[in-house]
């Protein structure tokens, strides 16, 4: 013990202009959080240099690395992948191997529990924020507890039985719900029986591999986005979470009690048309990704709709773009990420056709321009230097020529959740290069590993 003391005493006593140095040339996140980890001086000047860098502004900014299962499937912790030399890192964080996380964004893991409370967790500092629960989607879970009951009531009182669990969920109430029997989905070539034979296989698949293994809270936010971390702006910072079989929004400030939906009623005239057309009202509208940049949310459908909200003042809802017919297939993913030159990309990840949940098979990458006032997408075949990360996490981008291996002009992908939540596992997990146009897989899950949630890209954060 007194050898051990003496130890981390001689390795405190190195003078701060030394450490200063060595922190100023280590460009892995990974290696910092190591050196902090010597003793209590070191981790103090790592701090103060994490909060002030003096060699690399841009240390903040690190390649994300995916979150996997340790070698031994350990059931409390995970591993870190990195992309760039296909190595796996020998510590690991304390994330419990069997719970989805609903989204990844400035270094933190966003989780929904049974309660549908939310909390953000570090797993770098160990630290955790707990918020208030969404409650609308209490008001969609009674809703399919009670679908039995309700179906044998007559209209009125379905109405009234339903409106009094909206007031009480302070749900929005809506002017129309479509019959479940009019909703039809159907893709190029396929007739109306090719349709109800693949319906029937594909129930057979979900009662097999659906959510019934897992906490269904767990899926109900497909996306969160943080505007900023929250260890270095606590009280200013927001979150914002596509939530609900509806794929509808909401948000939170910074020590609010409550979330705030958004709803029709504080959307602008174009939000609402979109909003009372045909495709919403049939329920084949859904809200794919989330970005923040220049003080707004941004919100991409998977139909091209582009809204922005302003959420930092009056609350301010306005759209974009509109629908378009460039990606139509609902089984496709699409994505927003801002790139490094600040401009909005629209990414649609293309999933082979022969199977519903197959797996991707290239993407196409569009930009929005505005030319004379009209905002719309034209499609690009290169993203110059950049690199992005996609999944259920924050889509990201970076500058690849900033880390050394890191691929250029390619898009590094791992699964949604939805590929779990109806398939046998994740296991689409590989980059596509823009150049050559191919699909290559970088990490191969073990068989026995597939039964744990999604892969998900995380930002390597100190704080």
């Amino acid at each position: 013990m007194a050898s051990q003391s003496n130890s981390e005493s001689l390795w405190a006593s190195l003078p701060e202009e030394l450490l200063d140095s060595i922190l100023g040339r280590l460009a892995s996140m990974v290696d910092f959080i190591r050196f902090s980890a010597v003793c209590s001086d070191w981790r103090r000047i790592a701090y103060e240099n994490y909060r002030n860098p003096p060699y690399d502004p841009q240390r903040r900014h690190q390649l994300p690395l995916l979150m996997v299962p340790t070698p031994d499937s350990s059931t409390d912790t995970r591993s870190l992948y990195d992309v760039r030399g296909k190595h796996l890192y020998d510590f690991r964080l304390k994330v419990p191997y069997h719970r989805r996380c609903a989204g990844s964004s400035h270094g933190w893991l966003i989780f929904v529990h049974d309660s549908y409370q939310v909390t953000l967790f570090n797993p770098f500092s160990g630290k955790s924020i707990h918020l208030p629960p969404i409650r609308r989607l209490f008001f969609e879970k009674r809703i399919r507890d009670e679908v039995d009951e309700m179906s044998v009531l007559p209209d009125l009182e379905k109405y009234q039985y339903e409106k009094k669990m909206r007031d009480e969920y302070d749900e929005e109430e809506e002017e129309y719900v479509p019959d479940l029997d009019e909703i039809v989905f159907y893709s190029d070539g396929e007739d109306e029986g090719d349709e109800l034979e693949q319906d029937e296989e594909e129930e057979s698949r979900d009662l097999e591999f659906g959510p019934k293994r897992f906490h269904e809270s767990e899926y109900s936010i497909e996306r969160g986005v943080l505007s900023t971390n929250p260890e270095i702006n606590p009280n200013g910072y927001f979150l914002m979470v596509i939530y609900g079989t509806q794929s509808k929004l909401a948000f939170i400030k910074s020590g609010d009690q409550h979330w705030t939906y958004i709803d029709k009623s504080i959307c602008d005239q174009n939000v609402r048309d979109v909003l009372e057309s045909s495709y919403v009202r049939r329920g084949l509208w859904y809200r794919r990704d989330i970005v923040y940049r220049n003080g707004l949310f941004y919100v991409l459908d998977h139909l091209g709709v582009l809204l922005s909200c302003d959420v930092k003042t009056n609350l301010k809802v306005e759209k974009i773009t509109g629908l378009d017919t460039l990606h139509n297939k609902w089984n496709h993913k699409t994505y927003l990420v801002e790139s490094s030159e600040g401009d909005l990309l629209r990414v649609i990840r293309v999933i082979e056709d022969e199977y519903r949940y197959g797996m991707t098979i290239k993407f196409k990458v569009y930009k929005l321009v505005d030319f004379c006032g009209d905002p719309h997408w034209t499609e690009v075949n290169s993203l110059g230097n950049d690199a992005l990360f996609l999944g259920d996490n924050h889509s990201i981008s970076v500058v690849a020529y900033d880390f050394v291996g890191c691929q250029p002009n390619s898009i590094y992908f791992c699964d949604n959740c939805d590929d779990f939540y109806y398939c046998g596992g994740p296991n689409d997990i590989g980059v596509f290069n823009l150049q050559d146009g191919c699909v290559r897989r970088h990490y191969t899950l073990a068989h026995s590993q597939r039964l744990m949630p999604p892969s998900i890209w995380i930002s390597p954060t100190f704080l």
